[in-house]
């Protein structure tokens, strides 16, 4: 899917795709869902995410969250106004996903 991908945005693109599937993909394994979507059309990746409609739309919720904490470093509150949502729903989510908020924050 890499491979086949156009790049646009030449290598800062490919950086950014990079670190997003690194931080996305829970194991030791890149999958394509955790790609960003540009790459994940049928013609480029040649396979498709087995699995129900409502797993699909997990993966990919959550995959909205932890990339609205990355891009407001782990604050929720930011995040749920990037996702136009309320901070008590996107806290739910974080807990239903069980997404560490504070694994995307500058202060160490």
């Amino acid at each position: 899917m890499l491979m086949s991908y156009h790049w646009p945005g030449n290598v800062r693109e490919l950086e950014n795709c990079i670190e997003r599937a690194v931080l996305v993909a829970e194991g030791d394994v890149i999958h394509p869902y955790h790609l960003p979507p540009t790459l994940q059309t049928a013609e480029v990746g040649g396979a498709f995410y087995s699995g129900s409609l409502s797993e699909r739309v997990a993966a990919f919720e959550r995959d909205l969250i932890v990339d609205a904490l990355k891009s407001s470093r782990g604050n929720v509150a930011a995040a749920a106004r990037t996702l136009q949502s309320t901070q008590r729903i996107l806290g739910y989510k974080i807990r239903q996903y069980q997404i560490e908020a504070k694994k995307y924050s500058t202060k160490m």
